[in-house]
């Protein structure tokens, strides 16, 4: 039977082109209860398949529950130890839903509140069109007080409201230093704290506290040239998200000009409940014109801008920008178009003369995740040179020199202390799933592991590295956050929590303990003979013998570890296990923290590779015993969108899946991201390889998309842009009429991006993801799932 329908709900639309039926349902009363789904045995009798249920009853997560209630507890947000050692600021939302200021003693964990936002606000907060794409870019939620930072000893300066304000911890006092009609952005303290800088109507700025003299630095700008900002791809690719920087003696400040006129407009309408809005975004396809950059030196005081030879190719990334310790040097990072050539380039502040400090190359790409600190002698820089991130010391004259054994796996530098000759770093040396903190004695090459826990550690510190906040969390804890001293040999001394964070009667996550799922976690073989990490969850009531259906949360792009120890991005896979789901994920080669050679496996290789690995593990799951083969489903997001469409597509594991905010096409993802991995799409490029990206979309396996399945989008994305989508509805569509027959179904949601912000929305997303999946994995399990046309991936043997 073919059917067209088309079921609008609200301001949403649920559009399904159905061209086969999907199995029988058999729906119970309307109370909310468990909901009986049957498929038909082979003498054609219903047999009852009652354990996936639509409300799996009290004590299991339910998409409301996961969208609203705390399952985690509270955190700490932008912790900082102060400048004294004697207790942490924090942020922390009040009674009117606002961030605000508030600090805890280390010692006793006693807190008291700084700075209210709403004592401070005159009206409610209306943020710019800049700050919007600012947070989007950095992933910032809330409202009041989202940042802050310290100024000398007693001062504390945060932006609120489009203005700058001061908070005097002494006399209890905030005091406001702007006062414009304009947004101030990016505000940074000098060393000395006398100055504060800013940028406002794309120029910047330099006010002096103590006078209110504020000097304009830049000039020139308009909707196009910006001074003191990041471009789109630098901020979303390469992490960059600042545009200037202050030399240690405040002399002198370096900032990045970018002219966005070469970039292409896509014009993006953003559907809105309460409108649309013609949005047109200078988005630069892979492919085409990236903005353009210099980099500039200007005085404190003022005056003209000393423009710097960033070299004779102008189609370049501009990735770091730091000053040495003395101020008499300025390192710059170049990034080559095609990923493959980063140069640091010192250059003398004063004259401008510029030399080559140091190249590093790759026959695939370069990952930009260093992290920098200033010595006497040098400074310290994280490099993947080797084959793992490990972290060197540059010596004055470039030669680099590795500190981290070959065993270690580096993650992020937390802190130094040079005077010592340690250093603080969290990483793996046993095993990814984990990550801990060590004390690296710089001299001697050595790492002594400081935390204790099987799970993820991480520490902030205070300057002079003798006190830490410490970060914990597992499978089975919510993170919790204790102060640390350590003295002059190493020993660790506990102090006051900051969040316990314990599981008792009190904590929000209690009426859910006694259906509390931990992961099973294990390794299978990839082809190569690489082992890639997965994690299992079963339903807390399957009985023995039992054949559950099972859904992959699969993501399997770059830059990314879904599979590890710790508590986050847990939550989900519970609630599909209470709803009676087998829940199964796995990092393919291409995920990160394991290493550069495997991550490689996705140089041009973008859905095919993974594709390879993910069928290895959907074989595996398949062959469990409590796993019934013929209902599994898959789901992803972003990237893990694009995949679930691919492994519908290119093999025949799955009975259906959920698409969210998919890439279908890499020509319309961005330059800085896309051509890291797949190159450039133009033909005849030097950076172009044939077949990238020509068989790498999902236009390119789209005959092989037939099994049902349900794509979701916000409708004002930014980041995979709406047409993603659009061209996907599109292909389907005519696919249908021209007699191929597909089984689509779209949920759209109006005002929302690529992260969804609205609670209501998030639960009804999750809502139709949960039934979706109940409704298309009850299909008769002796039904063809898919068209025997179709390549699959899967012949390929490996596994474990």
């Amino acid at each position: 039977m073919k059917m067209k329908t088309i079921l609008l709900t609200g301001a949403s639309a649920i559009l399904s082109f159905g061209c086969s039926e999907v199995g029988a349902q058999s729906k119970g009363g309307d109370d909310g209860g468990a909901r009986a789904l049957t498929h038909s045995t082979s003498s054609g009798a219903a047999e009852s398949i009652g354990y996936i249920t639509k409300n799996p009853g009290p004590g299991k997560i339910t998409p409301e529950i996961l969208n609203s209630v705390a399952l985690g507890g509270s955190g700490l947000r932008n912790a900082q130890i102060s400048p004294d050692g004697s207790f942490v600021t924090v942020l922390q939302s009040g009674s009117d839903g606002l961030l605000g200021l508030w600090a805890y003693d280390l010692e006793s964990g006693e807190g008291r509140p700084f700075v209210s936002a709403s004592d401070l606000l005159e009206e409610p907060e209306v943020l710019s069109a800049e700050e919007k794409n600012r947070r989007e870019r950095a992933r910032e939620t809330g409202r009041g007080i989202i940042s802050y930072s310290w100024v000398g000893d007693d001062l504390l300066m945060f932006p609120l409201g489009g203005d700058l304000y001061t908070y005097n911890i002494n006399t209890e006092r905030a005091q406001r230093l702007t006062d414009t009609d304009g947004f101030e952005t990016d505000a940074k303290i000098s060393s000395s704290g006398d100055y504060v800088s800013y940028v406002r109507g794309n120029e910047l700025f330099v006010k002096n506290i103590s006078s209110g003299e504020e000097t304009q630095l830049s000039s020139g700008a308009t909707d196009l040239v910006r001074n003191g900002i990041a471009s789109f791809v630098v901020q979303e690719e390469l992490g960059r998200s600042t545009g200037y920087w202050w030399s240690p003696d405040e002399s002198v400040l370096a900032y990045s000009q970018i002219d966005e006129s070469p970039v292409a407009i896509e014009n993006r309408i953003e559907f809105g409940a309460n409108g649309i809005e013609n949005v047109a975004q200078r988005y630069p396809f892979a492919g085409t014109d990236n903005a353009t950059v210099k980099l500039g030196l200007v005085a404190r005081t003022g005056g003209e801008t000393r423009w710097i030879d960033l070299g004779d190719d102008p189609d370049i990334y501009l990735t770091r920008v730091y000053f040495n310790k003395d101020g008499s040097s300025v390192f710059v990072g170049v990034l080559s178009r095609d990923h493959k050539s980063h140069k640091m380039y010192r250059f003398n502040p004063k004259t401008g003369a510029r030399e080559l400090l140091f190249e590093e190359t790759s026959s695939t790409w370069l990952n930009i995740r260093p992290s920098y600190r200033n010595l006497d002698d040098g400074f310290l820089w994280t490099s993947e040179k080797d084959g793992k991130r490990a972290l060197y010391k540059v010596s004055e004259n470039g030669e680099l020199d590795r500190l981290t054994p070959d065993d270690f796996l580096l993650n992020s530098l937390s802190c130094v202390n040079e005077g010592a000759g340690e250093a603080f770093v969290t990483g793996w040396r046993e095993t990814p799933l984990e990550r801990h903190v060590f004390k690296l004695d710089m001299k001697t090459k050595s790492l002594t592991q400081i935390t204790k826990g099987e799970g993820q550690h991480s520490a902030s510190f205070a300057s002079g590295c003798g006190t830490y906040i410490g970060y914990f969390s597992s499978s089975d804890q919510p993170t919790q956050s204790r102060a640390y001293r350590l003295d002059a040999a190493g020993t660790v001394e506990e102090l006051a929590w900051l969040r316990e964070n314990k599981l008792d009667a009190n904590h929000p996550y209690a009426p859910y303990m006694d259906a509390h799922i931990t992961p099973e976690f294990g390794q299978i073989e990839a082809e190569d003979g690489q082992m890639m990490d997965y994690s299992l969850y079963k339903p807390v009531d399957m009985k023995a013998g039992e054949k559950r259906p099972a859904i992959t949360i699969v993501y399997g792009g770059p830059g990314v570890q879904r599979v590890n120890k710790g508590w986050a991005r847990k939550n989900f896979a519970r609630m599909l296990a209470h709803h009676g789901f087998v829940v199964f994920s796995m990092d393919n080669r291409g995920a990160t923290n394991r290493g550069k050679k495997f991550e490689d496996v996705l140089y041009r290789s973008m859905g095919k590779a993974e594709v390879i690995d993910q069928s290895v593990g959907a074989k595996w799951l398949a062959s469990q015993d409590f796993v019934d083969a013929d209902r599994m489903g898959v789901y992803g997001w972003s990237y893990g969108g694009y995949m679930t469409l691919h492994m519908l597509a290119q093999t025949n594991h799955y009975a259906s899946g959920v698409s969210g905010a998919p890439v279908t096409d890499w020509a319309l993802y961005d330059t800085a991201y896309t051509e890291r991995y797949l190159g450039d799409p133009n033909v005849g490029a030097p950076n172009y390889t044939k077949g990238a990206y020509e068989n790498n979309s999902v236009f390119a396996h789209i005959d092989g998309l037939t099994e049902p399945f349900l794509l979701i989008h916000g409708m004002a994305d930014d980041n995979v842009v709406f047409r993603h989508t659009v061209k996907l509805m599109d292909a389907m569509q005519r696919r249908s009429t021209e007699g191929g027959g597909q089984n689509m179904r779209v949920m759209t949601y109006p005002g929302e991006k690529h992260g969804f912000r609205s609670q209501a929305n998030r639960i009804h997303r999750d809502r139709q993801l949960l039934e979706f999946f109940s409704e298309t994995l009850a299909v008769n399990k002796n039904s063809a799932k898919s068209s025997s046309k179709k390549q699959d991936a899967s012949l390929r043997p490996t596994g474990s």
